[in-house]
């Protein structure tokens, strides 16, 4: 009978080294697992926080940081790509691994490929693994449509008009009895016939907002001539249903009271009158589009103030602008 147990024992003992052989082995390749998972994972929010980064540079926006060059794909000359690569390396990924591409006018897409070795398959003859994340993200298109919102007054910006000038929370007035103070353009008061001529349609317009979509390089026309009446009845039209905020553009702060669909909260096309091809009625390209606060305190038919404002409220875009004042974020579509 002992040498019965004893030859058990010896057996036993032999199984248990296969099994804790294997335990190992096993917990070993799990353990390579979990870290290319954690590495893929990482790859996988780096990848897709630098095309949301690139996208919103895909609207016409200089980036003004301090680029980093290297990925494949990147364009020196293309700010979206600069951006992206730019986030991609400052985040923990090599330049050399991350290739950059615009699958279509408003789209960037980021792929990330690493490869890293093995802590315990080498033992079985496993050298390195690989991963690789993607990440598709769509940027903002311009405003077409505006819900009390694109008001027909030409907003004076001397052209190329650039990025950063119109900044949230800057006081903005368009002067005594909108007539422009830096362009000479007789015959016109800074409004624009967005939806054509008359002072009933001019009316209609500063009440309700236009009732036409616009996008950046459009052409519009200037509204020549005595607009006194329609205006105020237009701006009164418009404040009527504007809710009491305090001293909303006070402190030149940025607003973030204002109420979805509030009537107040206006869009403004920017253009420059220097381009306009003659007095009177005449027409020039929009050059981008700010979003302005107007503050029914002080505003009245000789002079509208207000302020920029860049927080996109419910109920009063449908896009983004690519220079200035509102933009709609980019979001991942892949």
């Amino acid at each position: 009978m002992k040498k019965i147990l004893h030859k058990s024992r010896g057996q036993v003992l032999v199984l248990y080294t296969i099994a804790l052989t294997g335990l190992l082995a096993a917990v070993a390749l799990g353990t390579d697992v979990t870290m290319m998972y954690m590495d893929w994972q990482q790859a996988q929010k780096v990848a897709d926080a630098a095309a949301l980064a690139g996208a919103n540079y895909r609207a016409g926006i200089a980036y003004t940081g301090t680029p980093v060059m290297g990925c494949s794909g990147e364009n020196p000359s293309d700010s979206a790509t600069v951006a992206a690569c730019t986030y991609a390396v400052n985040n923990g990924l090599a330049a050399s691994t991350v290739t950059i591409s615009e699958p279509s006018a408003t789209t960037i897409k980021v792929v990330a490929a690493q490869s890293s070795p093995y802590a315990f398959a080498k033992a079985f003859g496993m050298g390195n693994y690989s991963v690789s994340a993607s990440a598709t993200a769509n940027s903002p298109g311009p405003v077409d449509t505006v819900s009390k919102g694109l008001l027909p007054l030409g907003l004076q910006c001397t052209a190329p008009c650039p990025a950063g000038s119109l900044v949230a929370g800057e006081p903005v007035s368009f002067g005594n009895k909108f007539i422009s103070s830096t362009i000479n353009l007789p015959g016109n008061w800074d409004w624009l016939a967005l939806d054509g001529g008359g002072g009933s349609t001019l009316r209609t317009d500063i009440a309700n907002g236009a009732s036409k979509s616009f996008s950046v390089g459009d052409i519009v026309n200037t509204k020549p001539g005595g607009t006194n009446g329609p205006v105020k009845q237009g701006i009164d039209d418009r404040f009527a249903g504007c809710p009491s905020i305090p001293d909303p553009c006070a402190n030149g702060g940025n607003p973030n009271n204002i109420p979805a669909g509030d009537p107040c909260l206006v869009i403004v096309p920017v253009v420059d009158f220097a381009q306009a091809a003659k007095a009177g009625k005449t027409s020039m390209p929009i050059l981008a589009f700010a979003e302005v606060y107007l503050d029914p305190n002080t505003t009245d038919r000789s002079h509208i103030n207000g302020c920029y404002v860049s927080s996109v409220v419910g109920d009063t875009l449908t896009g983004g602008t690519p220079s200035f004042g509102p933009t709609t974020p980019p979001v991942l579509i892949n």
